[in-house]
């Protein structure tokens, strides 16, 4: 049995290299812009402690009574600016959930960019914008479900223990750590499923997250060896390509970054050192901007590899499911029917 998740490594290396050169900077900025979203989607207040709880040390620790205080200006500190605090949890949580509303739709905007070879991002999110929703919903829900069931299972083991009744529920995380362990493994296999298969095949039939699951899990259980292999030579090819983007990143990243470390030091001493702490904020931000940039362009190839090699393995499984005939013709050095 031919076994395509290996087979079509070096299919979608091929296609990879045609779709992504010759290199255009337009081109490679807008696939830039749509993989750092892909990438990266994949994701209350305070109060005083208890009467009976309180910091005890060893009266002979001379850091004793420091670290108290410590603890206690601390605990000032966050009342003092509870509301604050509170409101800037209430924006990072908005943000992050714009971030992950974007990057459901972007899913559809790479997708689309590899099966018509045409790279455009706005009008792409307003074509998509629809079917992004509800995969952002699906992986919302998808996401709370999990957090409820671990964080129910950690407030009943350590709940207890907090408020003063002894350790013995914190033998529930071991009796429940090896389901915890595999509900977590299966989760994990379930959102990798999603975003390399179910996506396409909602964007090839037109479907919801749901339908598209259904009409997936009918190739599933007639091929699931395939997606097994994928799953454990996936495993493998994200730690090659993490250890080899990694390396490529760090290295960039000090090329970048040299050109402002000496403009800094330059400015710094021969201002006597007056502009400082203006220079942080001055280079900084360009700084982090072009840092940003720079790793947005690096994960362009990798998510095309990855997204080429899994539509390469759907329609080996399904021609029903090919969204990119052509593509594989051509690589393939074959006539399309």
């Amino acid at each position: 049995m031919a076994l395509h998740a290996v087979d079509d490594l070096s299919d979608a290396y091929r296609a990879s290299k045609d779709f992504l050169l010759p290199f255009t900077w337009g081109r490679w900025l807008r696939l830039a812009l749509l993989s750092i979203f892909i990438a990266g989607g994949s994701g209350g207040g305070g109060g005083a402690p208890p009467n009976g709880f309180q910091y005890s040390m060893d009266a002979g620790d001379p850091f004793g009574p420091q670290v108290g205080a410590g603890f206690e200006r601390l605990g000032d500190l966050i009342q003092a600016n509870l509301g604050l605090l509170i409101g800037l949890v209430v924006v990072g949580i908005a943000l992050a959930l714009v971030f992950a509303w974007i990057a459901a739709v972007f899913e559809f905007s790479f997708l689309e960019s590899l099966r018509s070879e045409e790279v455009h991002v706005r009008q792409y999110f307003g074509r998509f914008n629809g079917m992004g929703t509800r995969l952002f919903a699906f992986r919302l829900l998808f996401g709370l479900g999990l957090a409820i069931l671990f964080g129910g299972v950690f407030l009943l083991a350590i709940g207890p223990v907090a408020l003063g009744f002894g350790a013995a529920p914190l033998l529930l995380l071991v009796i429940l750590a090896p389901v915890l362990f595999i509900v977590g493994l299966l989760a994990s296999i379930v959102y990798v499923l999603t975003t390399a298969f179910v996506v396409p095949i909602m964007l090839h039939e037109d479907r919801g997250v749901l339908s598209a699951w259904g009409r997936f899990w009918q190739t599933l259980k007639t091929d699931w060896e395939q997606f097994l292999v994928f799953i454990l030579v996936g495993l493998f090819v994200m730690i090659v390509f993490g250890i080899i983007l990694g390396i490529v990143t760090a290295i960039l990243g000090v090329v970048v970054a040299i050109p402002f470390a000496i403009l800094g030091f330059l400015i710094y001493f021969g201002t006597g050192g007056v502009f400082g702490p203006l220079l942080l904020v001055v280079l900084g931000i360009p700084l982090a901007l072009v840092l940003v940039l720079v790793g947005a362009l690096v994960q362009v190839p990798l998510q095309t590899y990855l997204r080429y090699w899994a539509l390469l393995i759907l329609g080996d499984v399904d021609e029903e499911l090919d969204l990119i005939p052509e593509q594989r013709a051509a690589i393939r050095d074959e006539t399309p029917s």
